[in-house]
């Protein structure tokens, strides 16, 4: 969330701030009435005008990139695209204390993988349903891996 950024300018006025969006919050609200529309006005201007005030702004993907910009197009920023970073190279320096995290890392189980929020669209049941419908033997050499 961006509303903190003018309390960081303000207690931290010559550090450089670096707002990471995954995506804009204005566009996962609920708008299912009138009321909630209204309500989200201020919220949706607050979130606009915070969110500018970052030093740099990153999103996630070029798809998150172009709905920052019809989200925000007082915004005059094109974000930079952050995708994350990772290892795919195991290091032989590892340590027998981290044998535990190699196993997992290493190991030919097939891995069923869900990063996600937490909320009902992500539908994070579908997962937990392909799972639990493999059989049991076939759930041996299976991991699921939920996370958020």
């Amino acid at each position: 969330m961006s509303a903190c950024i003018p309390l960081l300018r303000w207690k931290l006025p010559y550090t450089r701030i670096l707002f990471y969006c995954h995506f804009p919050d204005k566009l996962l609200a609920s708008r299912q009435s009138a009321i909630k529309s209204l309500y989200r006005i201020p919220f949706d201007w607050i979130e606009g005008l915070t969110t500018g005030l970052a030093d740099t702004i990153v999103v996630n993907s070029k798809y998150t990139a172009s709905v920052f910009k019809l989200a925000f197009p007082t915004i005059d920023v094109v974000p930079d695209v952050v995708y994350p970073c990772v290892d795919t190279e195991i290091s032989s320096s590892f340590s027998k204390e981290d044998s535990d995290s190699l196993q997992f890392v290493d190991s030919n189980r097939k891995l069923i993988l869900s990063i996600n929020r937490f909320e009902k669209k992500k539908n994070i049941e579908l997962a937990i349903k392909a799972f639990a419908g493999l059989s049991k033997d076939e759930r041996q050499s299976v991991r699921l891996v939920i996370a958020g």
